[in-house]
């Protein structure tokens, strides 16, 4: 009897522990927040949860972000003061006297907590509490490593379109089976399948409930059995969505009021209700960088809180289309950066990815065609399937930059998700990738990359238990076979650090890649000894940069700084230095890029806090060494802020040096690429220390890292083809680059040596394969206004030319294309690989 009284009493005491835990005594206090682990069911008092992803934690709802999760409470009598009692947050993430959990967690895991309340009057209650810290959104993608993408439905060819269409669309695909096309996913070593759920006729391929004018949708859920056959086999899917239906201009769908907006909002919330994993939206999304599309088609501002708060977990990426690959928008809300391929069947149609440069953790995503076209075409005189090795080939590449590769065929109209045009091909491809599929876990790092560490650090190196490290400190980059980690790493001073990890029976890991900042001893106390003030502004800069010397603030946060060409030595760069101003304290990322494919070769940091500043007015801040090539274009810049100022220059004056020449401002936007920017043609002088890498070549290529500029034949100028042929590809010394004009197909390539060059009397040029001109003359000018010609050629299909003439003292060289005039003529458009001069 005894035991059993205790045991009754020992269940009521359990029992009153639990409810006073949730209510204050006799105040009616009770805390009203819910842990992380009910979101789905509660979401509006569950705790959102976290993500590491190198980013300020944010909860979400569908008002917008907040930098904080506010615990709740009701009863009693506010205001309330909140504690921790036991237990512990996520790493980096700490609870304020209001209640307010802020931070940047810094280590994954389901954390246990106990949170206390306590009203004005001194009543408290406390509640134990789960927060979850997930890994970053994107990481199952970038995981993933290759996946399957798939535009087909309606308008597959032969097209069908309207409500009718719509009908025989559903009657037609007799050969889709959602299960077959999971299956096939995993039989070709996928991880993830892209569908289109509403591609640009409008059709919604599933019996949404939102309303619109046309109801253009099908009564099969293709989605809903799209989803479940995917996760049935453990495969991600992440729905394709087109904005607008503007191609299909006979019947444009909309919502009642007459908006793609309304129409969309709803049914992303539609699409999260079916499970899907992630959003690929098209490139009429991306309103930065087109004109011409309206914001208001997919207004970003609503749709991802709508993502964020019905899923916290749903992934979106947002295609910036071709010519475009790499750039980051929505940051930092965005989970994916996209590069999409081109649709011919050459191997420049193939996108190669780069490594990214924003601090937050997310996934890179290329999306390449097997054959020429996204969807099917009935004509077999249309499709040209590539050839295997190519796409194997640039799988690889793609791979080495970290980036989940997305393979791309058409379907038939008839829901074949396996033609027998491609299953060789796709068979092939599977067995090199299922073969190589999966990463080893990337090694991490016991330090941070975003401090400045006063003195020399030991760095560790972790990875799964059953790896081994590899890593270089010199810049290059790591394999099996560079130095095996076995003890923490000296760093002494500022160093990259690159390692992977190998585990065996695993592919290599991803690279990793950090630049530590150690600053100098001898820096630092020159600094605090003599802080030196402003330095003047060079009297060389234009009048329209001299009203502002006091310098200027940068809101938006883009890199300014400037592109140079190296000369014909390379050049090893040891500093980099930014103009100090008076009042400057903010730590400013450096970024070097190649010029000619925006590859980015190394980021660091200068704080313009500790620094000492030299005799010309600059702070150096060294950085790992990186060797310029000879003839080669790079841009250089610091990320501005809205607190520090710089000094800003057009460029319109600048002094030449030998070793490198300074062609002009650049621009890139925050997270440092290309586009989108604003434009207003103003940089800033970077400095720099180096050091010359050899001495010149006995017979010198003049033309070699000089001034080169794309002409129209009636010497106005043109831009690159494709935006990527620039001048300057060539004259850097480099066959696997080519300058070449757009918009025209007689074209002119100019050539300035800066200086004249005495006794010049030898000339090659290298054209393209597929892009040589036919016709040419070469002329040659001291001034640039009386032209000799020194060579005219005709019926010419050579692609390497060796001209040697009479000695000749000039500047400036006209390599002038005649022919091919016109689309279709033999030789394409002149293309040059190489221009080089020689005495």
């Amino acid at each position: 009897m005894k035991r059993i009284s205790e045991q009754v009493f020992g269940i009521l005491f359990l029992f009153l522990s639990i409810l006073l835990s949730g209510f204050g005594q006799n105040s009616g206090l009770r805390i009203t927040t819910t842990s992380s682990g009910e979101y789905q069911k509660n979401p509006k008092t569950s705790i959102y949860p976290a993500f590491v992803d190198n980013i300020i934690y944010q909860s979400w709802t569908e008002a917008g972000p907040s930098p904080f999760f506010q615990l709740t409470a009701e009863g009693g009598t506010p205001p309330y003061t909140w504690a921790l009692t036991g237990g512990a947050l996520p790493n980096g993430l700490k609870l304020n006297k209001n209640g307010k959990i802020q931070g940047m967690p810094s280590k994954e895991g389901n954390y246990q907590f106990t949170a206390k309340v306590t009203d004005s009057k001194g009543s408290s209650v406390s509640k134990p509490l789960n927060f979850e810290a997930a890994p970053y959104r994107s990481k199952w993608f970038s995981d993933a490593k290759f996946g399957i993408y798939i535009t087909w439905g309606a308008y597959s060819a032969p097209s069908l379109k309207g409500k009718d269409g719509i009908a025989q669309f559903e009657k037609r695909i007799t050969k889709f089976n959602a299960d077959e096309w999971a299956q096939t996913v995993v039989d070709l070593g996928g991880k993830v399948l892209t569908a289109n759920v509403k591609a640009g006729d409008g059709v919604r391929l599933w019996p949404s409930t939102t309303p619109s004018k046309l109801e253009l949708k099908t009564k099969r859920n293709i989605v809903k059995e799209l989803v479940e056959a995917c996760h049935k086999k453990n495969i991600r899917f992440i729905a394709y969505i087109a904005p607008d239906n503007g191609w299909n201009k006979d019947v444009i769908d909309t919502s009642p009021d007459g908006t793609y907006g309304t129409l969309n909002l709803g049914l992303i919330r539609e699409l999260i209700a079916m499970g899907v994993d992630g959003f690929w939206v098209d490139m009429t999304s991306a309103t930065e960088l087109y004109q011409g599309f309206d914001y208001n088609w997919f207004p970003w501002s609503k749709m991802i809180p709508i993502m964020r708060t019905n899923n916290p977990k749903v992934i979106f990426a947002n295609n910036t289309g071709l010519g475009f690959g790499g750039t980051v928008l929505q940051y930092p809300n965005t989970d994916v950066i996209v590069y999409e391929g081109g649709t011919s069947p050459h191997e420049t149609a193939l996108e190669v990815a780069k490594p990214a440069t924003v601090r937050k953790k997310l996934a890179i995503e290329v999306d390449n065609l097997l054959d020429n076209s996204w969807s099917w075409r009935e004509d077999p005189k249309q499709r040209s399937p590539k050839p295997v090795d190519m796409m194997i080939n640039n799988i690889k590449k793609n791979w080495e930059a970290g980036a989940t590769y997305m393979l791309s065929y058409p379907v038939t109209a008839d829901g074949e998700i396996m033609p027998d045009l491609y299953k060789d091909r796709l068979l092939q491809i599977a067995a090199f990738v299922r073969k190589n599929q999966g990463w080893s876990r990337t090694p991490q790092a016991s330090l941070s990359d975003t401090v400045d560490y006063r003195g020399a650090q030991k760095l560790s190196l972790t990875a799964s238990a059953r790896s081994k490290i590899y890593y270089t400190i010199d810049g290059s980059r790591p394999t099996t076979t560079s130095k095996l980690y076995k003890s923490p790493i000296l760093i002494s001073k500022t160093c990259r650090v690159q390692a992977v990890a190998w585990e065996p029976g695993m592919p290599v890991s991803k690279v990793f890649d950090k630049t530590f900042t150690v600053l100098d001893g001898t820096k630092l106390a020159a600094a605090k000894a003599n802080p030196a003030p402003p330095a003047a502004h060079s009297a060389a800069r234009s009048a329209a940069v001299e009203v502002a010397t006091v310098g200027k603030t940068e809101p938006k946060g883009f890199y300014r700084g400037m592109r140079i060409t190296v000369g014909s030595v390379p050049i090893r760069v040891t500093e980099v230095g930014r103009k100090q101003v008076a009042g400057n304290s903010e730590r400013h990322t450096i970024i070097i890029k190649r010029f000619v494919d925006d590859y980015p070769l190394l980021t660091a940091s200068l704080n313009t806090a500790v620094l000492p500043v030299g005799s010309d007015g600059y702070q150096y801040a060294a950085i790992p060494p990186i060797t310029l090539e000879a003839g080669k274009s790079y841009v250089i810049g610091f990320r501005e802020d809205n607190v520090d100022k710089y000094f800003p220059d057009d460029f319109k004056s600048v002094a030449a040096t030998d070793d490198y020449r300074v062609i002009g401002y650049n621009i890139l936007s925050p997270q440092g690429a290309k586009f989108p920017v604003v434009d207003d043609k103003i940089g800033q002088l970077v400095g720099l220390k180096y050091e010359k890498v050899g001495a010149d070549a006995a017979n010198t290529n003049l033309a070699l890292g000089k001034h080169a500029s794309l002409r129209a034949n009636n010497d106005q100028g043109l831009g690159p083809a494709n935006q990527i042929y620039f001048a300057e590809n060539g004259i850097d010394g480099d066959p696997n680059t080519r300058a070449q004009a757009g918009g025209q197909y007689p074209w002119t390539f100019l050539v300035d040596l800066i200086k004249v060059e005495k006794g010049i009397k030898e000339a090659k040029i290298t054209f393209g394969k597929t892009a040589f001109s036919t016709e040419f003359v070469l002329m040659a000018s001291p001034d640039n206004k009386n032209w000799t010609t020194l060579a005219q050629k005709s019926d010419n299909s050579d692609l390497n030319i060796d001209l040697k003439f009479n000695p000749i003292d000039a500047r400036y060289f006209k390599l002038r294309s005649l022919k091919p005039e016109k689309s279709g003529d033999r030789g394409g458009s002149m293309g040059v690989l190489e221009f080089e001069l020689y005495r």
